[in-house]
């Protein structure tokens, strides 16, 4: 039915339901939160209609128990990052650039949203006219035309487990310099936090971290979402992945993951007061690789103070002294769009946080007129202890003091 008319297309569509609701309504049911079931319903589609070809099949399947068209739109852009509705278009971001998929039928929109609420348990109607949800790897947001001028709006993030940043494709987003850089980080212990925008990709790059990580060394995740797919990535690695849900928070799992004595803890995000928490866990010997919102790297110190005291009454100065020996390193990233309309993301700057309060400028990528220009700091000889504390490989060291140098402390303080 490849030429088949809207109308031909609608009928066959009831048809199939129709029938499956008659005959198999609990495999119907089940079919969409289960992958299992899903297939046992496209093989009773492929039995009770055989004329059908295997597009006509994909087709009525997904629309009677998955996302339909989302489906098909995910399926035709393998790097297909974010799908929204604004109440009249749909639109499909990849990381090539922005594509509208054209107008929409705002009831089919409802239609799916109503279904991916129904599958997690939740209610979308005027009444809860706000769902937040997520599903597989899929995280919806959906806001009622009760409360939306314009008619129902929907932003669903698509998450893969897959490395979107890796070393065959990171001088796109840094020079080759940085990742040697990033590679010493993690083999000496240190802590790093990730600041930029929503869609930087903060997560790709600790994702990317996280594979410099060696078995030895315990590996704690926490996410709201499931959007790192850590232990499918990594499945050799010791991890233990942990997922938020109304009754537990971020400051809750990172209260028990210091209780687990893991060597690294990795917050998808830090955003509120289980800020306080990690910095414990920082000053008891845990290393955290960790991400949040900020303007820029120099800015993380002070958003890490303003979250803790969302919850917390702390002494601000001793507090800063703190995250001054123990905070490490921030590392900020922005995108800008290309003249093809394409995305690129790109490490605009590192710095490293000195115990005297100081603030070193390790690295620093500016957009000009001409393209990037990459500017070198130099890092602290607290950190070339560190190294060798760590027993960092002697090529790796030698590798990043002739591209930084070193900077000499005034502070006494000893390679944490």
């Amino acid at each position: 039915m490849n030429n088949a008319t809207v109308d031909e297309r609608k009928q066959l569509l009831d048809k199939v339901r129709t029938h499956l609701r008659r005959n198999y309504p609990s495999e119907l049911l089940s079919a969409f939160v289960d992958l299992e079931g899903r297939k046992k319903i496209k093989e009773k589609v492929e039995s009770d209609f055989p004329n059908l070809n295997q597009d006509d099949v994909s087709y009525v399947v997904g629309e009677i128990v998955g996302l339909g068209v989302i489906e098909k739109i995910i399926e035709n852009y393998d790097d297909v990052t974010d799908i929204s509705f604004n109440g009249t278009h749909l639109d499909v971001e990849t990381n090539t650039g922005t594509h509208r998929h054209g107008e929409m039928d705002e009831n089919y929109i409802v239609k799916i949203i109503k279904k991916f609420a129904n599958a997690v348990g939740k209610e979308f109607s005027p009444k809860s006219p706000i769902i937040d949800a997520t599903y597989s790897n899929l995280r919806l947001n959906a806001v009622h035309k009760d409360i939306a001028q314009y008619g129902t709006t929907m932003a669903l993030r698509i998450v893969k487990p897959k490395l979107v940043l890796r070393k065959d494709n990171f001088d796109a987003f840094a020079p080759k310099h940085v990742f040697n850089f990033f590679e010493a980080l993690v083999a000496s212990k240190s802590n790093l936090t990730i600041s930029g925008e929503t869609g930087t990709g903060k997560t790709e790059l600790q994702k990317l971290l996280l594979s410099h990580v060696p078995y030895k060394e315990k590996v704690i995740m926490i996410e709201d979402v499931p959007e790192s797919h850590v232990k499918t990535l990594y499945p050799e690695k010791n991890i233990k992945s942990w997922i938020t849900n109304p009754t537990v928070t971020i400051e809750d799992l990172v209260k028990s993951a210091l209780r687990n004595n893991p060597a690294w803890l990795l917050v998808s995000e830090t955003r509120g007061q289980e800020a306080y928490e990690m910095m414990q866990g920082i000053l008891t010997g845990h290393k955290i690789i960790t991400t949040l919102h900020a303007v820029n790297a120099r800015a993380i110190k002070s958003r890490y103070i303003n979250m803790m005291k969302m919850g917390y009454q702390i002494n601000e100065i001793s507090m800063m002294e703190d995250l001054s020996k123990y905070l490490g390193f921030g590392a900020h990233i922005e995108k800008v769009e290309e003249d093809d309309g394409s995305v690129r993301r790109y490490q605009q700057e590192i710095v490293e946080f000195l115990p005297n309060g100081e603030t070193l400028t390790v690295f620093r990528c500016d957009l000009t007129n001409d393209g990037f220009e990459y500017h070198y700091g130099k890092l602290s000889d607290l950190f070339f202890k560190r190294m060798m504390k760590r027993k960092v490989p002697l090529k790796l060291q030698n590798q990043i003091k002739a591209r930084w140098g070193v900077y000499e402390t005034v502070s006494e303080e000893k390679a944490i």
